[in-house]
């Protein structure tokens, strides 16, 4: 049986951010939705105000782009990837710099896992001859770390090298931090014990490079955003693609609405082509998909580069977009989406 989801009639009047001067990397929501962390190729980790957009202040000194951010689950702390070989952690209310992690090559990404008692960090091989690392780290003991010229330095407690000519693009923990699941240059994705770094199960998931991985709330699904034009929703436990999700362009994110059965997938195509091509022709929209029958149904434009990141609020109010433009749109939700039925016929939720 086909459906054909209606489209949304919405009018989402942005908030537009302004706080960086290159290409957005990141943008995540804390837990309470109520601080909003943006990062960029400007060597800034930006924190603002989730509700009117307002900035509070900046996270540095970083001496390279600021490839991925992750406040912890209290927003007490916040870890940082950097592409000069550092990943860095700061207290979230004052901006101290608590201390740096060094690597061989570029950090990647970083998540906090639950509990934040442990983080884990992906990073580049430094050359062709050496492996790609990720790496988990306990929290540190702030009062024992030693010392350098401007933070304390912290080793990890776990190092998992990656396969050859190969580098880990994103992490995710699963539950209670069991196994962490990383996402791969070539499509591949890798799930992992948390505990002792052994490789528990591989898949070839995608075509081309993974560039996000998403969790949903409770943690039983994730979501990926892949080179391949494709985003798609698996189960952690088997690794199974549960849902597929096509676009004409490369998708660089994908997060899953946590009150409402939608997607939102942004990308567009590669930003080397951006100034030869007009917006419209770009395809640089978030795209809003239902999660059960893979259909669109609404599409929200106004960037003029590729979408690099997508964040949803904790409570699905509202979201936000990063892009190559180096603007961060801010939309809250009006009661045209909030209201909108979930198709789903009572029969199969009965069964759920």
């Amino acid at each position: 049986m086909s459906y054909s989801i209606p489209r949304v009639n919405s009018q989402l009047q942005p908030i537009l951010l302004k706080g960086h001067e290159r290409s957005i990397t990141q943008v995540k929501y804390n837990q309470d939705g109520d601080l909003l962390f943006t990062s960029s190729k400007d060597n800034r980790a930006t924190v603002w105000y989730a509700d009117t957009g307002e900035r509070i202040g900046i996270y540095g000194p970083h001496k390279g782009a600021v490839w991925d951010l992750d406040p912890n689950w209290d927003s007490q702390y916040l870890a940082t990837a950097c592409a000069d070989g550092c990943a860095r952690l700061f207290e979230t209310c004052t901006g101290k710099y608590l201390a740096k992690m060094p690597h061989k090559g570029a950090v990647r990404s970083v998540v906090w896992g639950d509990g934040s008692h442990l983080f884990a960090t992906a990073s580049d091989p430094f050359t062709s001859r050496e492996q790609g690392l990720i790496s988990i780290f306990d929290f540190p003991d702030l009062e024992n770390l030693p010392t350098s010229t401007d933070a304390p330095l912290h080793a990890p407690k776990l190092e998992i090298p990656v396969d050859d000519m190969n580098k880990a693009t994103c992490l995710g923990w699963t539950n209670c931090n069991r196994h962490i699941i990383a996402g791969f240059d070539n499509g591949m994705m890798i799930k992992y014990d948390g505990e002792t770094g052994q490789e528990i199960v591989r898949k070839l998931i995608h075509e081309d490079r993974v560039n996000r991985l998403n969790f949903d709330a409770e943690k039983t699904l994730f979501i990926t955003a892949s080179k391949d034009t494709t985003a798609k929703l698996i189960d952690p436990v088997n690794m199974e693609v549960v849902r597929l999700f096509k676009t004409d362009r490369p998708v660089n994110a994908a997060v899953i609405n946590p009150t409402k059965p939608h997607v939102l997938v942004g990308g567009g195509q590669d930003a080397m082509s951006v100034t030869v091509t007009a917006a419209s022709q770009g395809k640089f929209e978030t795209r809003f998909f239902h999660t059960i029958y893979s259909e669109e149904f609404g599409r929200v434009k106004g960037h003029f580069g590729p979408i690099n990141a997508i964040a949803i609020h904790p409570q699905g109010r509202s979201y936000a977009s990063g892009a190559e433009d180096g603007f961060v749109r801010l939309h809250h939700f009006d009661s045209a989406y909030l209201n909108v039925p979930d198709y789903i016929p009572e029969d199969l939720k009965a069964n759920i």
